[in-house]
């Protein structure tokens, strides 16, 4: 039976950039700019809205056991918008930047991804949140900084959460046609070229929308 982690395991060179970046690394060792870790604060706002939107969407086809972790999904991306929008008030962000280039690409990336027949999306949102959660663990435990913020994205809570998809997600690539199997690799090792460009964009992007002036 293949498995979303097999898929990723197909080109563990690209899942790597996924989950590596000098970003993550300055967040560890406290060198990452206050800019560009506000950057990413305002476009990552962005992409979690985007994500709730198309997880809303793949719901509508999931079977009635797996309406439970969705919906749980849907509920935590709500709760974060909320926490995005006390951490840009906290941090005197715009937080209704625009979303830069890779930004844009990524969230398209989404929206064609809730599209796709519950095997493909299910696995491809795996990709999304498993990749996220093993980012932000290369920058554990954090510069003083950092560090609530790399805890918040490594919790206890996420990885649970995470572990849940990757099992149903598992589920769905059992019953798959061959064809959706292969959909869901190219869906997930997009996702792992976004995850990329989007650590490099905040990591080298303009910083035109930053701090507010007082």
């Amino acid at each position: 039976m293949v498995r979303v982690r097999d898929l990723a395991d197909r080109d563990p060179a690209r899942w790597w950039t996924a989950t590596h970046h000098p970003f993550l690394d300055g967040a560890r060792a406290g060198t990452l700019p206050a800019s560009a870790f506000d950057r990413w604060l305002e476009q990552d706002r962005l992409f979690v809205e985007t994500l709730a939107r198309a997880w809303a969407r793949v719901l509508t086809e999931a079977p009635a056991g797996d309406l439970p972790l969705l919906a749980d999904g849907i509920d935590a991306f709500v709760a974060e918008l909320a926490w995005f929008e006390r951490v840009a008030t906290e941090r005197g962000l715009v937080i209704s930047a625009v979303p830069l280039p890779a930004a844009a690409a990524y969230r398209a990336h989404l929206g064609c991804t809730a599209g796709q027949p519950y095997p493909v999306a299910l696995a491809t949102m795996w990709a999304v949140e498993a990749a996220y959660l093993e980012a932000w663990r290369t920058a554990l435990p954090g510069a003083s900084a950092y560090r609530v913020f790399v805890e918040h994205w490594t919790d206890d809570a996420f990885a649970a959460f995470v572990a849940r998809l990757e099992a149903a997600a598992d589920r769905a690539l059992a019953t798959a046609s061959a064809a959706e199997v292969d959909a869901a690799l190219d869906g997930l090792l997009a996702t792992a070229s976004h995850e990329a460009a989007f650590w490099a964009m905040t990591w080298t992007g303009k910083a035109g929308r930053g701090r507010r002036s007082a």
